[in-house]
């Protein structure tokens, strides 16, 4: 059976997805790969973070809006996802320097980025706003974006983007080197706080011969403490110094006992490291991970 138009548009889209060029053929309809020939690089945009540690960042996302649509329809604009965290504005037709700007909208795809990002005052559900381009090429988002004072549609991204279209852009791209924006973010610091949780509570008696230690040394955690969490007897311990969030850390932790006059036990040979949004309920600036053993 021949597909609809639309789902022939469907499979299409798809197919540019997994090859990493992800397109929106409502703006350009592109009848085969030699119109692309025809298009040229006017901008990029790209997002880095500091929590992915020097990896793509994937917790955003950048669409055309409305808006957006239309003045790409009128002036041959494509808007492509060259990568994670990184999307490509090109054009097969000078665009009218004078009167065009493409809005744009970031979207937050990672529930967890409010979580992970150094952002005072940052409120999701609030509306903001960037204008483009900017004399850097680099920005700190956290403080380049800032709210719009407008209320935020339903569906909407959290930020609109405001490109503007400038001479300079167009001289940029007519040479090979097309400008771009680069949105930094930051992580915060945490101070990593352990609850064990013993199955027997005969196990509390001997916290003092317990420790909590990274395998090669390269952070230090406090001395146990008996507490009362979730209506349980537990010990905590938390780390020396603020550690920066990352996605990933090359880290491994342990609980070892060291009793007077005997060789060092490891008990506990892989405790798993804390994660975002895992433990709400911990006091602001810490990040908490429960073991129970």
């Amino acid at each position: 059976m021949q597909d609809t138009p639309a789902e022939h548009r469907r499979k299409q889209h798809r197919r540019w997805w997994q090859n990493g060029r992800q397109a929106d053929y409502r703006n350009v309809t592109i009848k085969n790969n030699k119109d692309m020939d025809n298009y040229r690089i006017i901008y990029r945009i790209r997002v880095e973070h500091d929590y992915f540690d020097g990896k793509p960042c994937s917790a955003l996302q950048c669409r055309l809006t409305r808006q957006g649509e239309a003045l790409a329809r009128r002036r041959g604009l494509l808007l492509r996802q060259t990568g994670p965290g990184e999307w490509t504005v090109l054009f097969n037709r000078e665009p009218d320097t004078g009167l065009d700007t493409l809005i744009l909208a970031l979207s937050i795809a990672d529930t967890r980025f409010p979580l992970y990002t150094a952002w005072d005052g940052f409120q999701p559900i609030k509306d903001y706003e960037l204008e483009l381009p900017q004399a850097r090429e680099t920005l700190e988002a956290a403080t380049a974006i800032h709210l719009s004072g407008r209320k935020r549609a339903i569906d909407s991204g959290f930020c609109t983007l405001h490109l503007r279209m400038t001479n300079e852009m167009l001289q940029a791209a007519n040479s090979g080197t097309p400008m771009q924006t680069v949105l930094h973010f930051h992580a915060p610091k945490m101070r990593w706080e352990y609850l064990f949780i013993p199955h027997d509570r005969e196990k509390l008696s001997a916290s003092n011969i317990l420790r909590l230690e990274e395998v090669t040394g390269k952070m230090e955690f406090t001395a146990f403490k008996e507490c009362e969490v979730y209506g349980q007897k537990a010990w905590r311990s938390q780390s020396k110094e603020e550690i920066p969030m990352r996605l990933s850390y090359a880290w491994r932790l342990r609980v070892t006992a060291q009793e007077e006059g005997k060789p060092k036990r490891v008990l506990l040979p892989q405790v798993p490291l804390p994660e975002a949004g895992t433990y709400m309920d911990a006091p602001k600036g810490v990040l908490r991970q429960v073991c129970y053993y």
